[in-house]
């Protein structure tokens, strides 16, 4: 008996090319690319906008980080390297790319040029010593607001007597306020410091820093403002590991969003990962984070 075999028909994704299998195969989308529709109708993107992503996915056949090339997670809207949405350009609509959620939350409101002239400066700092120099960024919108609290502190550490040489105890410049503990600039850092709840062995730990090396970053050792809340060179105070009250660190609000839920090590890890890449062509390569949180729904940008 002569057995004829049935020739199957192989039906693949219409946008990424890859088979469809099982319960997905009277449709036209994979279950990646379908959810991935999903998302953009939520956001409401242009249609010129998704004819651009969707263009995207074709090339590359399949889903790719925008800035550094490797494949994206699809399923875990919690890992780092799930797929979001992020404007080429901050707050600017017209150019939407993908990349991983990690990076989404390191490049911020940078443009992408200011983005790799920053990996740049903190790794030649990290590996050369090299002072990290200062841009003007054109889309930085400042993320730190002053507290009530902070604002009730502050005349208490203006007016607290203090017995001594009438110079501040934190920085040790001359206190023009009669019997004033601090210059006005360190009364409100101190301010801030006793607003945030910290135990009293983290607050004087933090004093005693910014005794020793004044108003200067952990991380990269650059002059910190103390002046103007908006800049991206403003001083903030950062869980040295992420929600760990046990040590705060000193560093400026951009370096403080860049390492958003990462530990120390993992933030240098792929600032130096980062470098390679546009460097010298290096694929990125991933690392287990102990601390990344972050949820991506469906109305992520």
């Amino acid at each position: 008996m002569k057995i004829v075999k049935q020739k199957v028909c192989v039906k693949k994704c219409c946008k990424c090319g890859k088979r469809i299998h099982g319960g997905y195969a009277h449709t036209i989308y994979c279950p990646h690319c379908s959810r991935f529709a999903v998302r953009m109708a939520a956001k409401k993107f242009s249609p010129e906008i998704v004819k651009q992503l969707w263009d995207d996915v074709r090339q590359h056949e399949g889903f790719f980080c925008h800035y550094t090339g490797m494949r994206l997670d699809m399923d875990d809207p919690h890992s780092p390297w799930y797929c979001v949405f992020d404007h080429w350009h901050p707050r600017d609509a017209k150019r939407i790319v993908l990349t991983s959620s990690l990076f989404n939350e390191m490049k911020s409101n940078l443009t992408e040029d200011e983005f790799w002239y920053i990996i740049k400066q903190l790794a030649h700092h990290r590996r050369l010593g090299k002072h990290v120099r200062k841009i003007r960024l054109s889309c930085w919108p400042g993320h730190v607001m002053p507290s009530d609290e902070t604002g009730k502190r502050l005349k208490q550490y203006l007016l607290r007597e203090h017995k001594g040489s009438g110079c501040c105890a934190l920085c040790g410049k001359r206190v023009f306020v009669y019997n004033a503990k601090y210059c006005p600039r360190c009364a409100k850092f101190v301010a801030r410091l006793h607003s945030k709840g910290l135990p009293p062995e983290t607050i004087e730990e933090t004093l005693e820093y910014v005794r020793q090396k004044h108003f200067t970053c952990f991380y990269s050792g650059i002059q910190l403002d103390l002046d103007d809340p908006k800049s991206p060179w403003y001083c903030v105070l950062d869980h040295w590991i992420p929600q760990d009250p046990g040590k705060i660190v000193l560093t400026c609000d951009l370096f403080n969003v860049m390492k958003s839920d990462l530990s120390e090590k993992e933030f240098w890890y792929y600032v130096l990962q980062l470098a390679d890449y546009i460097e010298k062509g290096r694929p990125v390569r991933k690392m287990k984070l102990a601390y990344f949180w972050r949820l991506c729904p469906v109305e992520d940008v």
